[in-house]
């Protein structure tokens, strides 16, 4: 009997909770300085980039530091020293402005101000503080956004500026309503955590910018990019839409409305962008999301990365009773949950970042960023889907009982291996 998607998604939480996180935290960590590596390869080994960025710091606490809030008693990361070693080695100062990266050897790489990073070190710092509690996450998280409201508006502009350089002066790029829908997530997150005024305020900017500059709802046009004054523009002779931020916008859009106590007040604007999501992003020959398409909903980009995949995960399983065709969105839920499993993930937790149309592996490496769409898309999916009732499948509790002989059983041979490492350099 083929299992709804309650219990698919209980399924793969399970999996996630008590085999991937302590798996990618164990791969993940750099035991010589406690801060995270940038990318792993076969076998879960570190691979060398030549820069360790601020992001993927960010964005593995920020997954570690859910888990522990969210009561994993089978994981216990050492959330202070990871902490400890982002402040080290990238805030820039007391401002609140923080470094883009450092090299392999710890040493700033760039002056550079990212907003889309700065973005993240207030989604790790309230990740933080809501696991760990000792007052740090809401000093530094205050900070940055203090500098934000300082350093990355520009006179005469709508929105923020993408970067600035060492002189805090903007950079010359386009600009994305990316960045600024991770800012809105973060201080929704934020908000949540602080309860401070500051952090909802720039909720509701990032809100305004969607509806009025980003997003022609009657179209259910989402650009990547812009011009200063916040107009469409191409990039290599194109303009780029992207599925996968369809399907983060409605995320973000439910969560705001149901912080502010109206769970449906955006619900017309979801639907379309899920409608539109939906129909074009998804390929019906070989099953897979688009990474991109240009203004006519064709195809530009026929890869598909893994993240959108998380994206839309959560966004169905979010509009799943707003007026959707509930057994369509079931199956689709089945169908993305299946492709998931069998072309991009293993059971050890590895994964493949990304295929080509007809989903074969086209790298051979993981980033350091992929686990928070991984976990959040799948831990956002499953709160949205238990408000609907909980599961009854007795596959969970077998499986719960695997995962406790594996992880006893991963455990005794670390050990093992530990003493036996010991000995052999004491002779």
């Amino acid at each position: 009997m083929a299992s709804g998607p309650q219990t698919t998604i209980a399924l793969l939480a399970q999996k996630l909770q008590r085999r991937w996180v302590p798996k990618w935290y164990e791969a993940f960590t750099h035991d010589a300085d406690g801060g995270f590596h940038e990318r792993l390869g076969h076998s879960f080994k570190p691979v060398k980039t030549g820069q360790r960025r601020l992001l993927t710091q960010c964005r593995q606490l920020a997954v570690y530091a859910h888990a522990v809030a969210e009561g994993n008693a089978h994981f216990k990361p050492n959330l202070a020293q990871h902490l400890d070693f982002i402040v080290t080695y990238y805030k820039g100062g007391c401002d609140g402005s923080w470094v883009f990266a450092v090299d392999d050897d710890l040493v700033t790489q760039q002056e550079m101000y990212d907003l889309y990073a700065h973005a993240f070190v207030i989604f790790a710092l309230a990740h933080y503080e809501r696991a760990v509690k000792d007052g740090q996450g809401k000093t530094l998280a205050m900070q940055v956004l203090a500098f934000i409201n300082q350093a990355f508006r520009v006179d005469g502009q709508e929105g923020l500026t993408e970067a600035l350089n060492d002189r805090y002066d903007p950079i010359d790029l386009p600009r994305r309503h990316e960045s600024h829908m991770h800012l809105f997530e973060a201080c929704l997150f934020a908000y949540e955590v602080f309860e401070e005024d500051g952090f909802l305020e720039m909720s509701e900017y990032m809100v305004d910018l969607f509806r009025n500059y980003f997003y022609n709802k009657d179209q259910s046009f989402l650009s990547e990019y812009f011009d200063q004054e916040l107009n469409p523009v191409e990039q290599n002779g194109n303009i780029v839409k992207e599925p996968g931020h369809y399907c983060e916008w409605i995320w973000l859009l439910k969560k705001f409305a149901a912080l502010k106590g109206e769970s449906d007040c955006y619900d017309d604007i979801c639907l379309t962008l899920l409608d539109w999501a939906n129909a074009y992003g998804w390929d019906t020959r070989y099953g897979g999301i688009y990474d991109e398409l240009g203004a006519d909903n064709q195809i530009i980009t026929d890869t598909k990365r893994l993240w959108p995949f998380s994206e839309a995960l959560k966004a169905n399983a979010l509009m799943l009773d707003s007026g959707v065709d509930k057994d369509g969105i079931k199956d689709y839920i089945a169908h993305m949950v299946s492709v998931f499993n069998e072309h991009y993930m293993d059971e050890r937790g590895f994964w493949t970042e990304w295929l080509s149309r007809d989903l074969q592996p086209q790298t051979d490496y993981m980033p350091g960023t992929t686990p928070y769409h991984v976990y959040f898309g799948i831990t956002e999916a499953q709160e949205a889907l238990q408000l609907r009732g909980e599961t009854k499948s007795m596959r969970l509790g077998v499986l719960s009982g695997v995962y406790d002989v594996r992880r006893s059983l991963s455990e005794t041979v670390r050990r093992f291996r530990k003493l036996l490492t010991k000995n052999t350099n004491g002779f």
